[in-house]
């Protein structure tokens, strides 16, 4: 094991034996990134409609987090090897990986080794794309997603589904029923 990746939104949907579930201290979720769902190709991830089946320009946005005193996110660490961190570095597209290691707390540290983790932060771009769909009123969050972080965070039990609402800033976008399209190489991970 080379070192563990914190999910605080839709990683928390994957099935990880041997995850562990803990909070990021010094940070507080968002709703932060987006893509532009127009740009790329049919290769690319983007969203169709489910009533028309057509793809909308708009903006779909995702969970996010950043440095806030006095707050934490709970969710899951998940253990990663070289291949498997770069595999998270290829989904998170919007996303950068930095080290919060220290900012890490766990019940149940492994047995061996300290904890070298790392999560991922909106890029400036991202953020800047999810400023602009508030403010063009073209943000939107697929609906699947909202609901599949949020069985996930039910899964975890003990109150885990409270502490997700009380640590997440709320939505600034309506839910969209969306359908995702999911570039070959990505797939295998939860729905984003």
């Amino acid at each position: 094991m080379f070192a563990w990746v914190f999910g605080y939104a839709s990683l928390v949907a994957a099935p990880e034996p041997g995850a562990l579930q803990g909070r990021l201290h010094g940070y507080r979720r968002f709703w932060g990134a987006a893509m532009n769902n127009w740009e790329g190709g049919e290769g690319a991830k983007h969203f169709l409609d489910r009533g028309t089946g057509e793809r909308p320009r708009i903006r779909v946005a995702y969970l996010d987090v950043e440095p806030r005193g006095g707050s934490w996110v709970n969710g899951v660490a998940i253990a990663v090897d070289e291949e498997r961190l770069a595999a998270f570095d290829a989904r998170e597209i919007n996303y950068e990986r930095i080290d919060v290691s220290g900012a890490f707390e766990t019940a149940e540290p492994p047995a061996a080794g300290s904890l070298r983790v790392f999560t991922y932060i909106g890029l400036d771009a991202a953020r800047e794309r999810c400023r602009q769909g508030v403010a063009e009123r073209n943000g939107f969050v697929n609906h699947d997603y909202v609901a599949a972080v949020r069985r996930a965070f039910q899964r975890l039990g003990d109150d885990a589904l409270a502490e997700f609402d009380r640590t997440t800033d709320p939505l600034p976008f309506p839910e969209r029923d969306l359908q995702v399209v999911m570039p070959e190489s990505i797939e295998g991970f939860p729905p984003q």
